[in-house]
Formats: structure tokens, sequence, C-alpha cells
């Protein structure tokens, strides 16, 4: 069983007497990918304050690797990477150099951290440049060796692609899932391409208004979807999706609306037939993470 890494259990945070996040919990074990999304003023922000231990919850608890956020401070943030807003870096310096400066900081990272975090981000071939050489996606990289080399167990990304061409996206990409599945790192990634969290991430949290609205694996998100019938007798069609489906739908202007799982959409048509049904028509009108985003926060797409 993977390991719980990151765990928010209950978290409250008022600021002046308003209280801006209101009872969220979530986690992300090991190996985990988890996509952060929010309107603007729903309390993301406020959350990834609370989670790097730059405001404190007001109630509730935030466990990186078992360790308070709150308690133990030093041991919790001593197991998280975190790249917010852009990576800072010397562009007179080399991308090792950069690094190098870094780890002097911490008595505990070697030279062969520094080599993996390299390997790990694939810059073997440029680490030696000058940062000022380096495009926005090979710095994007530098900034995530930068994250890497004293071994997190937590990696949290804060709009980690803003800027990529569609091909430095799909690099990063890779990048990121790899790292989770080769490294067992969990992964926290706020970010306001949704399309792009649907493709790197296992698991979703959305809030709005502080509050915890959706919080699944991307793939039980998109796999509900509605889908419409039209049998040779729809009032039957109903009943056998009610009895052998535990399915609810509706008829509606002479059709069948109902929430289906896709996996399960060619058995349905199956169990219509064996009971003597006649399918004249069916429809999947099938969503994307974006579209269930915008339904779901009431068409706010501006992410905190």
């Amino acid at each position: 069983m993977a390991n719980q890494i990151l765990l928010l259990d209950n978290v409250h945070k008022s600021i002046k007497k308003k209280e801006i996040v209101k009872g969220i919990s979530f986690s992300i074990n090991e190996g985990e990918v988890l996509g952060f999304l929010g309107p603007n003023g729903a309390g993301k922000s406020t959350t990834l304050r609370m989670i790097v231990g730059l405001s404190s919850p007001t109630s509730g608890k935030i466990l990186i690797d078992g360790h308070s956020i709150t308690k133990d401070y030093v041991k919790a943030m001593s197991k998280v990477g975190c790249i917010i807003e852009g990576p800072d870096m010397y562009n007179y310096l080399s991308g090792l150099e950069n690094l190098k400066m870094l780890a002097s900081m911490n008595k505990n990272v070697t030279n062969e951290d520094i080599t993996k975090a390299i390997e790990l981000v694939g810059m073997q071939n440029r680490i030696n440049d000058k940062v000022s050489t380096y495009s926005l996606g090979m710095k994007q990289r530098l900034g995530l060796a930068q994250a890497l080399i004293h071994k997190p167990k937590l990696l949290i990304l804060d709009e980690p692609t803003n800027g990529l061409d569609p091909s430095g996206i799909n690099e990063f990409r890779h990048i990121i899932k790899d790292l989770a599945k080769k490294e067992n790192i969990a992964v926290l990634v706020s970010s306001h391409l949704i399309s792009e969290v649907e493709l790197m991430c296992d698991t979703v949290a959305i809030i709005k208004t502080g509050t915890l609205i959706r919080y699944s694996t991307v793939s039980e998100l998109i796999s509900n979807q509605e889908v419409f019938f039209i049998l040779s007798d729809n009032q039957k069609g109903l009943e056998i999706l009610k009895n052998n489906w535990n399915i609810d739908g509706i008829i509606k202007d002479d059709r069948i609306e109902a929430k289906v799982e896709i996996s399960k959409l060619e058995e349905i048509n199956s169990s219509f037939i064996k009971e003597g049904l006649r399918i004249k028509f069916v429809n999947a009108n099938q969503k994307t993470l974006e579209d269930l985003f915008l339904n779901l926060t009431e068409g706010n797409s501006v992410i905190s």
C-alpha cells in the first residue's frame, strides 16, 4: 500500500473574522499526482500557503510525511520541494553552479544528489551552460532540479507550465509523470491549464468559496458522461437502467437522458437488446475535465 505523503484534515483558515478555507480535507500518496483547482478567490492560494508553512491554519491539521506543518515545521518542510511562480536563479552562472550554490545551504545534499537531479530532468547536455542562454523550458527544468536535489517526498508546483510552448508543456508533463511513478514522489500541481491537469494528474481536488466541492480520480470524473438513448420503449429502458444498473435517468423530448459510466455503455446497450428493445439512437455527450470544472464552478474560468 502506498504511503500517504500529504494530509489535509478538516483545515480551516479565517482572516479578520472572515472564513477563507472551510474545512477542506484531501491527501496525496507517494507516486500520485494531484491537480488542485479553484476559481479566483476560492481559497486555493491560501491553502497552498498553509501547506508550505507561510500561513497557519485556524484549525485542522496538515501533515507532510507524518510531520505536522505547525508543530514540526523543519522536519515537515525537509520533505518538500517547490516551484512557486517561477524558480529563482543566477543568470550569469551555469546551471550546475546554481545547483551547487543551493546545495551548499543543505549539508545533507551530496554531489551524487545533484547529478541524479540533473539526470531526472534530462539536463546533462546543458547543465554547464550559463543560465542566460537557457530557454524558458530549460529554466523550468533547472528549477525542477533545484526542487529535487534534497530528495523530497512531496513536490509542489504552482503554475509550472506558465509561458511554455506546447512542446515545452508536453516535455514538462512527461518529466512530472515519470518523477511520480519512477521516484515515488507525491506531486501537487496547481494550474490554470485544466486540459494539462487532465493529462498530467491522477487525482483532482476542486475548491470553490473555500469548500472542497469535488475530490476524485480524473478517470472517475470524466468517465460518468451524459448519454442520450432513443429506444422502442423508453419507459421500459428507464426501468432497465434503474433495476439492472442502478442508474437514474429521465425521459425528455422522447429520449432517455442518464449519467452513464462510458466503459459500461456497450453492456448497457446489450441489456436493452436482451430485454427485447430496439435501439434507435444512442449518443454520449463526452465531457472534458475543463467542461466539468466550468460547470461545477458556474463558469468561472480564471484560476487563482
